[in-house]
């Protein structure tokens, strides 16, 4: 309760307020930060209370979501450049809010300014708020809830502890948010509190069925194109274990699909009974590989990530690496194979 005084103080005492959250902004992000924004705007109307409020992706948002935002967010080197960030162009704002992570290798663009911000004499202008078990950001007043189901969790706690108005708009993008990080509710992180809040917001406006309609039903054909590419891929280890995929450049020029339309491929194999863990290699324009990890069980695929400096959760870990995809695939391959004979 300590730290939500501390950062409610923070938010009300504030006159610029810059949000931003994690590369590759994921539901959990874009919702979280859509929500805190128009919450934190209406509760300073409210009080007739200026306050202007700001969103920063360090990296274009999947299209799946621009549904949420009520206008274009700034886009780090489209709407503000690196140099921008490092000559002191964010010292305008009071307060910096970071949402859905505390790791550097997130927040990419911005957080060599943070640290320097966070430690400045007599500083208080930098509020984390997270639900990952990693980080090295600390901030000058965290909100960290690792049993939370998402960030979006904690954002809707931060709303009630300080009694600030929940529209239909911003449970909309927390119900998103929930959803997202959730699986829509299949996955472990989803507890009887998950479903009291999502009632909440469900009371406040949100409706389920639409939001999943946009969310899950609303892709392109490139994008089936694409998963049928990446299935054709599809190889079975440790006797149907581990299944392994990959997408590559030629694939997605092949499907005319975007990089965004990647997300979630991952989850395809899972329907297959006997796989505990997925691995999906994806490569990079600049020649490196991004690899998305999921467990169904046992195994904790954060730890294995954190091994090749990742990170995420125990069931959902994302790497990004140097090597190129022939070169990254047998090495976190061997490193899972491993992971599951000791299970």
């Amino acid at each position: 309760m300590e730290n939500f005084e501390q950062a409610i103080s923070l938010i009300e005492s504030a006159g610029r307020i810059l949000i931003t959250c994690h590369v590759r902004p994921d539901g959990d992000g874009v919702g979280s930060i859509v929500a805190l924004k128009n919450i934190i705007e209406k509760a300073a109307r409210q009080n007739q209370r200026d306050c202007e409020v700001q969103l920063l992706l360090l990296s274009t948002a999947s299209q799946v979501y621009q549904f949420l935002f009520a206008e274009p967010p700034r886009i780090l080197e489209q709407d503000i450049t690196q140099q921008q960030i490092d000559t002191g162009e964010l010292d305008k704002f009071d307060l910096i809010i970071v949402v859905d992570t505390s790791a550097t290798r997130q927040l990419k663009g911005i957080a060599d300014y943070l640290k320097k911000r966070e430690q400045k004499a007599g500083n208080n202008s930098v509020l984390i708020i997270d639900h990952h078990l990693s980080g090295d950001i600390k901030g000058n007043c965290r909100l960290i809830n690792t049993k939370a189901c998402a960030a979006a969790e904690i954002v809707y706690d931060l709303c009630q502890e300080a009694n600030w108005p929940l529209d239909e708009t911003s449970a909309t993008a927390l119900l998103a948010a929930i959803g997202t990080d959730t699986g829509w509710f299949r996955h472990e992180n989803t507890g009887t509190r998950t479903f009291e809040i999502s009632a909440a917001l469900i009371k406040a406006g949100a409706q389920a069925d639409k939001l999943y309609q946009k969310l899950y039903q609303n892709y392109p054909p490139e994008r089936l194109r694409l998963v049928t590419l990446a299935l054709e891929t599809l190889e079975l280890h440790a006797g149907g274990q581990l299944a392994t995929m990959r997408i590559t450049g030629e694939m997605l020029a092949q499907s005319g699909a975007k990089r965004a339309h990647i997300e979630n491929i991952v989850n395809e194999p899972q329907q297959i009974g006997s796989v505990i863990a997925v691995l999906l290699f994806v490569e990079l324009d600049d020649g490196g590989t991004r690899v998305s990890l999921r467990s169904k069980r046992l195994v904790d695929v954060n730890e294995l990530a954190r091994q090749f400096g990742g990170g995420g959760h125990a069931r959902a870990a994302g790497i990004t690496m140097e090597l190129p995809i022939e070169e990254a695939c047998p090495k976190i391959i061997d490193a899972m194979l491993t992971a599951l004979k000791e299970y």
